[in-house]
């Protein structure tokens, strides 16, 4: 499973790179809105398991 939460910050690291390259600012408020929320998801899963 730490492998699968690794992947998962991972892959949110490399959607943040990708909206920063986005030209329409409000998108990259929701986007980035949304990746912060999958981030404290993350956080709390890493805590269950732990």
């Amino acid at each position: 499973m730490k492998i699968t939460l690794a992947n998962a910050e991972a892959a949110l690291d490399e959607v943040q790179r990708e909206n920063d390259k986005l030209h329409s600012e409000e998108l990259r408020k929701a986007i980035a809105n949304y990746i912060e929320s999958q981030r404290e998801a993350l956080k709390a899963l890493r805590k269950k398991l732990h």
